[in-house]
């Protein structure tokens, strides 16, 4: 049985005491820096988890603006090239229109210089012609005869031109 005695009352007495003390002066402060220590704890991690948040926040946005920067690269690249072809094929039409008009210009000079060749022959032609038939009649031909002579060398000459040149 339990038996009650000065003793056990003064030592129940004692041991609440102690406890009084003990919870006074050691477990609240104890348990006041647990919890401060947990409250710390706590916001450091939510700190962290905010951070976290924001670094994968970041991490996209980096991405997004790669991406951006990527897709605006190939354009100018793209565009680059078109512009280059673009270029190209304009110099090479400038240099064809450039070719046909030389080749334009050599003909027209070939034609003029082709009808200044035949007019000098036909002088020539005409002065032999006009020699030659003097040197045939050896005798002097008035002027009058001279000119009807010469006019109708000239009509034979274009005459026989329009047909060598109608074939």
């Amino acid at each position: 049985m339990l038996e009650f005695n000065l003793t056990s009352v003064i030592q129940l007495l004692n041991f609440l005491i102690l406890m009084f003390f003990l919870m006074k002066f050691l477990f609240k402060p104890f348990l006041k820096t647990l919890d401060e220590r947990k409250e710390k704890i706590r916001k450091e991690f939510m700190e962290a988890e905010k951070l976290r948040k924001e670094a994968e926040e970041y991490n996209e946005k980096a991405k997004m603006e790669y991406q951006n920067a990527r897709n605006r690269a190939m354009e100018i690249i793209e565009k680059s090239k078109k512009e280059a072809e673009e270029f190209l094929k304009t110099q090479k039409e400038s240099a064809k229109m450039e070719a046909k008009r030389m080749i334009d210009e050599a003909k027209m000079e070939i034609e003029r210089m082709k009808e200044e060749t035949i007019k000098e022959l036909r002088m020539e032609t005409l002065k032999l012609s006009v020699f030659l038939a003097s040197k045939i009649l050896e005798r002097e031909v008035d002027e009058r005869t001279h000119r009807e002579y010469l006019m109708n060398m000239l009509e034979r000459i274009a005459k026989g031109k329009r047909k060598g040149s109608g074939s």
